[in-house]
């Protein structure tokens, strides 16, 4: 699966860096210059010196306080949308939290200080009764670390393996499906490859006039408008899998279809976000909140994209002639 994401990259990525992007904002002091920003996310708490704390550690984007927390670029924006990437690729996302003590304005706190990335493979859900009571690794560098030596049984070596309690670990599941939209979309790329092929025998059937090699002479009378389309469907495949976009150089679609398959693809984005944030704040925060013995549970929140409410409302008088063409590209397309 994770080879075949190499050939579906555009998928994706595309999906991956859209769900929180980075956007420029414009510096009031400084006209015509811009900040680039990753701040849609805030803490609701009933506590304000609390949540002033926990906002200064896991939502701003330049904390004093963490160092890494959240891997590359060390934001909480770009370490869901890393945990995004994974469920598109693998259908599942481990990462083991590391717990340590953050000292903040003079409060002690026990927190998360590293998200480590678990290899899909190499990890088991431990379940009982049918809910998850925690995991195992089996042939890893982190079973390695923590198990100095292994003891021999007979005559064999002890297969290396960890477990892990369940507050140890952030687990998720690809939520829109039981199969992620990769291993879902690997049946069409054999239709994928078969063009690009035929483009390169093609090109080398003019080029070599005189050369009979069966896969040139197929492809001298072969039509490049039958190949594309057999390409086009299988894409178009792909992307419905995916919820993304269609191709602008695949097959003509109607303006609706158009813009049906844009609300589609905004609403997907807001529903993967959901997804997203829950966990966090079920997996990590809600344990935080246990650690420390808070009065409340704390929850992280999003906002800045136009909610699914909005969309369909936005499509159906675009249906009903109410929206026109130019009005829902302004107001619902080119929107956040």
């Amino acid at each position: 699966v994770t080879r075949s994401a190499l050939e579906l990259s555009t998928e994706v990525e595309s999906i991956q860096h859209a769900l929180f992007p980075t956007r420029s904002v414009p510096v009031p002091d400084h006209p015509g210059y811009v900040t680039y920003k990753q701040d849609y996310f805030s803490i609701d708490c009933e506590d304000p010196v609390l949540r002033e704390h926990l906002k200064a550690y896991f939502t701003d984007e330049h904390s004093r306080y963490r160092d890494g927390l959240y891997g590359h670029g060390d934001s909480i924006g770009g370490f869901l949308e890393m945990t995004a990437q994974q469920l598109l690729v693998t259908g599942n996302s481990f990462y083991i939290i590391d717990w340590d003590e953050v000292d903040i304005k003079d409060r002690k706190y026990q927190f998360p200080v590293d998200f480590g990335y678990l290899r899909n493979e190499t990890m088991k859900v431990i379940r009982k009764s049918g809910n998850i009571a925690g995991y195992r690794q089996k042939y890893s560098l982190f079973t390695y670390l923590k198990e100095s030596r292994f003891k021999d049984y007979d005559g064999k070596i002890k297969p290396r393996s960890y477990e892990f309690e369940k507050d140890e670990i952030v687990y998720c599941q690809y939520p829109f499906a039981t199969k992620s939209p990769t291993a879902q979309s690997i049946k069409y790329l054999s239709t994928i490859k078969r063009f690009w092929q035929f483009g390169i025998d093609q090109s080398r059937s003019g080029v070599e006039v005189e050369n009979c090699y069966l896969p040139l002479e197929k492809a001298r009378y072969t039509t490049f408008t039958k190949e594309k389309r057999k390409y086009d469907i299988a894409r178009g495949k792909i992307r419905t899998i995916f919820n993304y976009l269609m191709d602008v150089n695949g097959p003509k679609l109607t303006q609706h279809y158009d813009i049906y398959t844009v609300i589609r693809y905004k609403k997907f984005l807001n529903n993967f976000r959901d997804y997203l944030v829950k966990e966090f704040n079920e997996q990590v925060l809600a344990v935080v909140a246990k650690k420390n013995s808070f009065g409340c549970i704390p929850k992280l929140k999003y906002e800045g994209f136009i909610n699914n409410v909005e969309l369909d409302s936005a499509l159906q008088k675009y249906t009903d002639a109410t929206l026109s063409f130019d009005q829902i590209v302004e107001q619902i397309i080119k929107a956040a």
